[in-house]
């Protein structure tokens, strides 16, 4: 080849990245790890899916560890977590936001991560730092502070009551036919008062019973 052909090759401009590669990448990464778990994820089967070849992929991310938290990263609705004051609302807007994460197209993937981080040493501490831990700090933040404020009985098991609202909703969505999961990602609110509700009637009553003649600030 003569100098003139090297030198046209080597100051061609590199081929441009395709902006649509990411978003297929990691919406193919969920579906697969939705339906297949972490034994059938592999580069080889989200470039497959997502109609790429796997060189893109490698140049991306490091290991697959790394492609599948960037996907639930990229895909993962923020779980605000809001305090106005009043507690019963601000639980409610929070299990709201929990079911909107899991009843969601990509929810089958989150309930598989929940089980299978637990087992896999390369996902746990990603999935506790990056998924998991973020959101129930920020519930439990809140949940402190409604103690501080008196709105709910000194003593009150406020990690229990976060096992009962994340314990519920997960439950409800795993054992919900397919028709009534879409009802409920359409309509969270419904189910969600009807949870916060138990749950703070129960700590009521444990309250009552642990405290004579006592009352919460509200």
């Amino acid at each position: 080849m003569g100098t003139s052909a090297r030198t046209g090759l080597a100051s061609r401009p590199g081929r441009r990245r395709d902006p649509s590669l990411e978003p297929r990448v990691v919406a193919a990464a969920l579906a697969v790890y939705a339906e297949a778990g972490w034994s059938g994820f592999s580069f080889d089967a989200v470039a497959r899916r997502a109609g790429v070849g796997k060189a893109p992929l490698y140049l991306r991310w490091a290991s697959k560890e790394d492609l599948l938290l960037a996907a639930f990263g990229a895909h993962t609705t923020a779980i605000t977590i809001t305090d106005s004051g009043d507690l019963r609302d601000d639980l409610v807007e929070y299990t709201c936001r929990l079911i909107d994460s899991k009843a969601g197209p990509d929810g089958w993937a989150f309930l598989r991560l929940h089980l299978e981080a637990t087992l896999i040493p390369a996902l746990h501490a990603s999935f506790s730092s990056q998924i998991a831990n973020p959101h129930v700090e920020g519930a439990r933040a809140l949940l402190d502070r409604a103690l501080e404020r008196g709105d709910l009985w000194p003593g009150s098991p406020t990690d229990l009551m976060l096992d009962s609202l994340y314990g519920a909703v997960l439950i409800k969505i795993i054992l919900s036919p397919p028709g009534e999961r879409e009802q409920l990602a359409q309509n969270p609110r419904s189910y969600a008062g009807q949870i916060v509700e138990f749950v703070l009637r129960g700590l009521l009553t444990a309250g009552q019973t642990g405290e004579e003649g006592g009352q919460p600030g509200r």
